[in-house]
């Protein structure tokens, strides 16, 4: 699960012209807009563990392919990192662990 802002120009109703506002994406979906004029801000609910299931299932349901993959394009090179791969996944399931836990407690602590 990824959270990314980016910055554009909307027209605020409060400011009544075009003005800069940052915009918060989870998963691709807008989950805040915010003026940086004004502050006025606009949250959008979204399901966060609904999103975080369909990643998750995505990401197991596509492993075999990608594999597959990555195996037939260059079979020296896979096996020459599978090994490393193995090593790191532990710390990089980790990793994406604490994230997800973090976007969870921000998300559901917004709600409320």
């Amino acid at each position: 699960m990824k959270e990314s802002q980016m910055a554009t120009e909307l027209y605020c109703i409060r400011c009544l012209s075009d003005t800069p506002h940052n915009i918060t994406y989870l998963n691709g979906q807008i989950s805040h807009i915010e003026c940086t004029r004004c502050s006025r801000s606009y949250d959008l609910q979204i399901d966060v563990k609904h999103e975080l299931y369909h990643e998750l299932l995505d990401r197991v349901r596509t492993k075999p392919a990608r594999i597959t993959k990555e195996y037939k394009e260059n079979l020296s090179r896979f096996l020459q990192k599978f090994p490393r791969r193995v090593v790191k996944k532990p710390f990089r399931l980790y990793k994406e662990v604490k994230e997800m836990k973090q976007l969870l407690t921000k998300y559901s602590s917004s709600k409320k």
